[in-house]
Parts: structure tokens; C-alpha cells; sequence
């Protein structure tokens, strides 16, 4: 099941949601060996829902790095078929070139989608908790902004997708240090004197983080869907599961 943001004959973006009539409820990631041949159908009755081909495809080899790279036209058809040909240690793509679709992966981690309304730019984020507190946003707008100085954050636009709502994402102390010392977390952290445990709102955190990078509040979205809770989700919080989310975008 596809949920689109934006679906136009120039831009699309969404989320593949958990579909029980689809292969493997849907499964986009190829993260258990033994799921391959569901997740490939899955991909390829994806890719003909929007018209596109397996070579227009590029995804990351997600590592909760803050690693950023530009893909270009060469780059097409890395890690449809086969995880290791994608980008290694990467956790964030742009490109300025067309008809490339780019693809990250999720089971609570918070997905950032974006564009530039002055330019062919798009770009695709994984921001898990690591890559929240190493600040993988501000660092992939930092990035294209050093490398393409004609671009301005305030013709850009981000879409947060489905994440972990932060009265699921209960943390300890040690994951607590590491949000305290963000000043765009001080608003996200709440305490549970009960159980002893700290809730963090990641997609919060990730928002005041897009903000900073000079996003314009107006220019970001955000889909409230709970991973955990909703019967769309895919969870590894809840269950362990090895079933991913695809978060994509695609510029003509």
C-alpha cells in the first residue's frame, strides 16, 4: 500500500505502508536473506505503480552514520536487487538530477522526504536516534548548502513520515545524556517518575533540527502516524521485526 504526499506527473513522494495482501505484509527491506523474494515482488509491483523501472532506483546502505551523498544519473538501479550495492555507511541522499527515485528504509526511525521549489534538488534522510543526536539533518543541509551555494533553505520543503511516538520511545539514562546535550531536544524530553524512564519525541527533535538548517516552519510536514500503534506500521520496537518501511521521492 503506497501512501503518497505528493503525486504529481513531476514530484512524488510517500511512504509503503504494511499491506497483509501484499508478499511478507509488504516488506520493502531486504534485511532477513529469507525474505528476498518476497521484498523484490514487493519493489517491482512498487516501481510499477509509478511507472518507473529498477534503473531508476538508488538507496543507502543505512548504518545510523551522518554520512551524506550526492547520486547522479550512474548511480541508478544501486541496492534494488542486491543490499550490498548500495551506498555503504550512508544515511542521507540528494541529487539534482532527473528521474531518479531515492529510498530509505524505516521501522520507527524518523524519515525526512525533501525538495527545493527553485531547483531539480531532492533528497531522502534516515534519522534514527543516532543519527538524531549526531545531527544528520542539519549536516545534510549543511552539505548541500557548502556544495551548491545558490541554494537557499527557504524554498525547501521536508516531509517527516511515520516514526516511533515518544510514548514508545522510552529510553535510559544513557540515551538521555545524549539527547540532553542537543539544544534542539530541550523541548522533546519528558520523565517518567514511575517507571523511571525517559520518553523522547525523535520527530521533534529532528523538526527543531530541520529549523535550524533554515527550513522554513510553513515548508515542513509532518504524517503523525504511530509505527508502533498504528496496524500500518512496522515496528522493530515493538516486535523486532525485520520488515522496513520504503520512504521515496521522484523529480521528473
Amino acid at each position: 500500500m503506497i501512501h503518497y504526499y505528493h503525486n504529481t506527473d513531476t514530484l512524488k513522494m510517500g511512504i509503503t505502508l504494511r499491506d497483509l495482501t501484499l508478499p511478507d505484509q509488504g516488506n520493502m527491506g531486504i534485511v532477513a536473506p529469507q525474505t528476498r523474494t518476497d521484498v523484490l515482488k514487493n519493489r517491482h509491483i512498487f516501481l510499477k505503480a509509478l511507472n518507473l523501472t529498477p534503473s531508476h532506483y538508488v538507496q543507502a546502505h543505512q548504518t545510523h552514520s551522518k554520512h551524506c551523498v550526492q547520486v547522479t544519473q550512474a548511480d541508478g538501479g544501486r541496492g534494488f536487487f542486491d543490499p550490498s550495492t548500495a551506498f555503504d555507511q550512508t544515511d542521507a541522499l540528494y541529487t539534482l538530477e532527473p528521474d531518479l527515485l531515492l529510498a530509505i528504509f524505516t521501522a520507527d526511525c524518523v524519515p525526512l522526504l525533501f525538495y527545493d521549489e527553485e531547483s531539480p534538488l531532492i533528497g531522502a534522510i534516515h534519522s534514527g536516534w543516532r543519527g538524531t543526536v549526531q545531527n544528520i539533518t542539519q549536516a545534510t543541509f549543511s552539505t548541500i548548502f557548502d556544495r551548491h551555494p545558490h541554494l537557499k533553505p527557504d524554498t525547501f520543503h521536508v516531509q517527516l513520515g511515520p516514526s516511533l511516538s515518544p510514548l514508545h520511545f522510552e529510553v535510559d539514562q544513557d540515551v538521555y545524556e545524549q539527547f540532553k546535550g542537543l539544544n534542539e531536544a530541550s523541548d522533546c524530553i519528558s520523565y517518567d517518575s514511575t517507571r523511571k524512564k525517559w520518553h523522547i519525541d525523535n520527530r521533534r527533535v529532528v523538526k527543531n533540527q530541520c529549523l535550524k538548517a533554515g527550513i522554513l516552519e510553513e515548508n515542513i510536514r509532518l504524517y503523525p502516524l504511530d509505527t508502533y500503534e498504528s496496524p500500518y506500521g512496522f515496528s522493530y520496537r515493538k516486535n523486532h521485526t525485520p520488515r522496513r518501511h520504503l520512504h521515496f521521492i521522484w523529480r521528473k
